[in-house]
């Protein structure tokens, strides 16, 4: 208990915005005892969910670059430009969205967390007993905003944190019912296995009454911290209007401006690059199979309905308007095979599998960003690459070949019977035709393209998704970029392949 929960020595916090620089805190000096339950107050943007953000290490260099000077120690670990991993599991966070992850169930959320914090599973109904959540329904839509809340509450508690951390955790709520999770709050901390330190962001005073040893408060004139009793008249004032930030505006050029920001787009995107190979070895088997499989079923029919048609039309077109007039059949049926098989079907079931499959997994990681699912996973002590990158490079990686193969043998069947349809092509004569020059090493090449496409595909889709998300247009954004990107990424590997191939 000597060592403080936070000390703050000549502390400055700013954010990098594209406005300026906003200040959160200058020149602080703030020392805060380990134990204690306290409440964070402050003026609306005074930089109360910031500083969480910097207390948990949830800081996006791709959002707001957060500009620090000084000392800033958690639970004796000092928070530099990354966060410590030793501080994973020992401090916790409930946000104002609780980033419930939407793919769980509400008592599978908890259990996430009580795995990555080396904890048996069996503990996640104890855990929400605690918090008097007894009858769950299946899905996480189906919570009430209370509900919501409380279970925000028990997936926190699995990795029995020193410090937890709360963004306002009564807003949307009644009276009485931020009343009962307030004393929650106070009855978990101290019941709590061992000592905690509980920091509550609220401008809800009257629903925490009685309830706090000391409250926090975030000077925005000054931009310092300071300790004061729960029982000072002035903190049960009316609120102030919400007073705008101090931004240090600059003069930029906006060529150099748009330069440095490709610059940085670029060494982000190589990050993501290097992250998506160190994480290569799946941390959750279970989820990269479930991912495959998905991405199987849901492309399957569009690639298999595209090749099917390509494959009919192709041949039909190739053999009813040849200027030969029914002569050297089997010559054309040799070149249709050819790029039909090592070419056409390849991309265009590429192209397919892109426009379906990325453009879901970029609405579905967009929203998980927007939602704070991402940030959870990551106050969890859950790796987003290992969750979510991993599983989505083996689904595409791994479907992407068994789609195109699939698509292939479905063109070709298509093809056959245009054949039949046009002439009396029998099916061994096809078949001595469509495959006479199309062999092992044509099969290597479309795997090789697949393989390859698939997993640059993954990567882009998942560096999108994962980007800045301030609104839904954002999350729209990022959908119709993936497939923007990832089709033209299908299009330059299938066409440098085959360059290369028939060279």
């Amino acid at each position: 208990m000597s060592q403080p929960a936070l000390r703050l020595v000549e502390f400055s916090l700013a954010l990098a915005t594209p406005e300026g620089r906003r200040p959160v805190l200058q020149r602080c000096n703030f020392e805060l005892a380990a134990g204690g339950f306290y409440l964070v107050v402050g003026r609306s943007g005074s930089g109360k969910s910031t500083l969480l953000r910097w207390l948990t290490g949830l800081f996006d260099p791709r959002d707001n670059r957060a500009i620090v000077s000084g000392t800033c120690a958690v639970l004796g670990l000092r928070i530099d430009r990354t966060y410590p991993r030793a501080l994973r599991g020992r401090v916790a966070a409930v946000l104002q969205d609780e980033g419930l992850l939407d793919d769980l169930s509400p008592r599978e959320n908890v259990e996430l967390a009580l795995t990555a914090a080396r904890r048996s599973t069996k503990l996640a109904v104890g855990l929400l007993n605690q918090v008097g959540l007894r009858e769950l329904p299946a899905r996480v839509s189906a919570l009430s905003g209370g509900m919501r809340k409380r279970a925000g509450v028990a997936r926190g508690l699995a990795a029995e944190p020193e410090l937890f951390l709360f963004d306002e955790p009564t807003a949307g709520l009644d009276g009485p019912a931020g009343r009962q999770l307030a004393t929650l709050l106070r009855d978990t901390h101290r019941d709590a296995a061992r000592p905690r330190t509980t920091l509550v962001i609220t401008h809800d005073l009257q629903a925490f009454a009685d309830l706090a040893d000391k409250v926090v408060e975030i000077d925005d004139a000054s931009h310092t911290l300071r300790l004061r009793s729960p029982d000072d008249p002035g903190l049960h004032a009316e609120p102030h209007l919400p007073r705008p930030g101090v931004v240090a505006h600059r003069a930029e050029d906006p060529v150099l401006a748009a330069v440095g920001r490709s610059i940085g787009e670029l060494g982000s995107l190589t990050h993501t690059l290097l992250t998506s190979v160190l994480h290569l070895p799946p941390v959750y088997p279970v989820l990269c199979v479930r991912t495959v499989w998905r991405c199987l079923i849901e492309s399957a029919f569009f690639a298999g309905l595209g090749t099917l048609l390509l494959g009919f039309l192709t041949t039909f077109f190739a053999l009813r308007n040849s200027p030969l007039e029914g002569a050297f059949e089997d010559q054309i049926l040799i070149g249709v095979g050819k790029v039909l098989v090592g070419v056409l079907a390849p991309l265009m079931s590429g192209f397919f599998f892109t426009a379906r499959i990325a453009a879901g997994a970029a609405a579905r990681l967009g929203t998980m960003k927007r939602s704070n699912q991402v940030s959870a996973l990551m106050l969890m002590g859950v790796r987003p690459a290992d969750y979510l990158l991993t599983p989505l490079t083996y689904g595409f990686v791994l479907a992407l070949p068994l789609v195109t193969l699939g698509a292939i043998v479905l063109a070709t069947l298509a093809s056959a019977a245009a054949a039949g349809l046009v002439s009396d092509v029998t099916m061994v004569r096809f078949c001595a035709a469509f495959f006479h020059s199309t062999g092992l090493p044509d099969l290597r090449a479309v795997l090789a393209k697949a393989v390859l496409s698939g997993y640059l595909v993954s990567v882009s889709t998942y560096h999108l998704a994962m980007g800045p998300k301030r609104s839904g247009q954002d999350v729209g954004d990022a959908v119709n970029q993936s497939i923007v990107v990832g089709m033209l990424t299908t299009l330059l590997v299938h066409g440098l392949f085959t360059v290369w191939q028939f060279t």
